[in-house]
């Protein structure tokens, strides 16, 4: 493959990412902890506060806020309500300010975009270093028709920043070990001490790194010595406003907190305790099949070696999924994001190996496989984050399996929106999980057992002569993952949501239906 002809089709792969991934971002309300990520990263770059409550470092936090308007066109900051209520203060930041909601989510995602984008280059890259021309334009494909890296790389977290800065520690490490010495080990640490200062986790590739180093042979202390301080000088300049004795405190406080866990919902039951198989099971149902059969045909024929795959992108994965199978905090596939693009690297290899072969059958199968790939991904868009492949039944099927931000994470409210004045039905009955603001997409609703990050009291019940009565009910609230008891929306058993707004809504006509309306109408519920 000549080079211009390379480039070229990188470049329309990056562009395609972006444009799938953009496409998203533009149909999708305020996701989770979408809103208190992006005003905990302005606050940092203003004010140098520590955000209270933030589970993450600072780097990736202000990350999110660099592409936001001045402090000039926004709310002045109001430091008592911000420490007072972190998580509502920042929905008010999003959806209550001088700035549209629109603007706002959109810059600080678009900025994330811009490292999914990197991201997927640097896959690419690896791919086109260890297997060739045709590895990287094969990876290059697998990457940009992934469902979970095309969910998380819009939304304004911690996830796709995380997996892009371990993905390029571990390249460094690699390449490092191609032509040993103290620069390149000093590179490899202080992208390392980066990651360390965007997300916690990346601690994993701190522990990885003695041993890879150890590996590369020559003088070993020197390597050391360099690694180390480079990654001390990444993590300071990456902490800053905030000094690293804040940075360990605060690591300190995530760590119990995971320890403690976190209401975990799995094939219909809850647990506040990991669950070995979570995260097994959630690559099995999260990944899309093409991509699993590449990924085992790489175990069989690859045209790189075998220290290779299983050193620099088998060990590493499994170590991500061993760190998950073991924790107490298990909420979804993004914990363990930096898992898949080793994964596009590796079934780009396979592909590659395929496409080689002598074999028609074999030679075959490789185009046919990426073709399927991208065949899911525009069937599922723009509605990635909710994505489950053919195992489990597609996104529809989901909810049988996993919850939270494998499936439902707030993000179908501008759709609901759409839908309910498209019945005639502009004031429901809701019941959210989420962090983004009905009335910002222009509903109006009476609350119904919401789950969200801070209290919405709604407009009160829907006028009785209103011609079409709905009720919409986030999927993590209808199977009652943080109710106690969870059946509270049981009495729905008997009835057929007409639409799943986002993948994720499930709404329910309800007008003329005496019994539901009589229940939906007892005040205790908007509590």
């Amino acid at each position: 493959m000549r080079r211009a002809g390379a480039l070229a089709a990188a470049a329309l792969l990056a562009a395609c990412f972006a444009w799938l991934s953009w496409s998203a971002a533009r149909r999708e309300s305020a996701a989770f902890d979408e809103s208190f990520n992006i005003v905990s990263g302005w606050t940092l770059a203003r004010t140098g506060l520590r955000p209270p409550g933030q589970p993450n470092p600072p780097l990736l936090l202000r990350w999110l806020a660099l592409p936001l308007p001045s402090a000039a066109g926004l709310k002045p900051h109001d430091d008592a309500a911000y420490r007072a209520a972190p998580r509502r203060y920042g929905l008010d930041f999003v959806y209550s300010n001088s700035v549209p909601p629109e603007v706002l989510l959109g810059r600080a995602r678009a900025a994330n975009l811009l490292l999914g984008v990197v991201l997927l280059l640097l896959t690419g890259w690896w791919a086109f270093r260890l297997g060739g021309p045709e590895a990287g334009l094969m990876s290059l494909i697998v990457f940009a028709f992934m469902p979970p890296l095309l969910a998380h790389s819009h939304l304004a977290t911690a996830d796709i920043g995380n997996a892009l800065l371990c993905t390029a520690a571990l390249f460094l490490l690699w390449r490092g070990s191609r032509a040993p010495g103290a620069f390149a080990a000093a590179a490899a640490g202080f992208v390392c001490g980066l990651a360390l200062a965007g997300k916690y986790t990346a601690g994993l590739v701190a522990l990885l790194a003695p041993a890879y180093l150890y590996a590369w042979g020559g003088n070993r202390l020197k390597n050391y010595a360099a690694w180390g301080a480079a990654a001390g000088l990444g993590l300071v300049l990456g902490c800053l406003p905030l000094s690293p004795l804040e940075w360990l405190r605060t690591a300190v406080a995530v760590a119990r907190e995971l320890e403690a866990g976190h209401p975990t919902y799995l094939l219909g039951e809850v647990s506040t305790s990991g669950t070995w198989y979570y995260f097994p099971l959630a690559l099995l149902l999260k990944t899309p099949l093409p991509a699993l059969l590449l990924a085992a045909a790489g175990l069989l024929r690859t045209k790189i070696s075998r220290q290779d795959r299983l050193l620099w992108l088998a060990a590493p994965a499994a170590a991500w999924l061993a760190l998950g199978m073991i924790s107490n905090t298990q909420v979804g596939i993004r914990h363990i994001l930096p898992v898949y693009p080793l994964l596009c690297v590796w079934a780009g290899l396979a592909a590659a190996g395929l496409w080689e072969s002598k074999a028609a059958l074999r030679r075959e199968a490789a185009p046919l496989l990426l073709a399927w790939l991208a065949a899911v991904a525009q069937l599922n868009s723009p509605w990635h984050l909710s994505y489950f492949n053919e195992l489990a039944g597609g996104a529809a099927g989901g909810h049988r399996y996993l919850l939270d931000s494998n499936l439902d994470w707030g993000q179908g409210l501008k759709e609901l929106g759409a839908y309910a004045r498209e019945r005639g039905a502009e004031h429901i009955h809701l019941s959210y999980f989420g962090c983004g603001d009905p009335h910002a997409y222009g509903l109006k609703y009476a609350p119904v057992l919401m789950t969200t990050c801070a209290k919405l009291p709604g407009d009160g019940l829907p006028p009785p002569g209103q011609r079409r009565q709905l009720l919409a009910v986030s999927v993590t609230n209808r199977l009652g993952v943080y109710y106690t008891p969870r059946d509270l929306f049981g009495w729905l058993d008997a009835r057929t949501p007409e639409k799943i707004a986002g993948n994720s809504i499930w709404v329910y006509d309800v007008t003329g239906d005496t019994e539901a309306l009589k229940l939906l109408s007892y005040p205790g519920l908007a509590q």
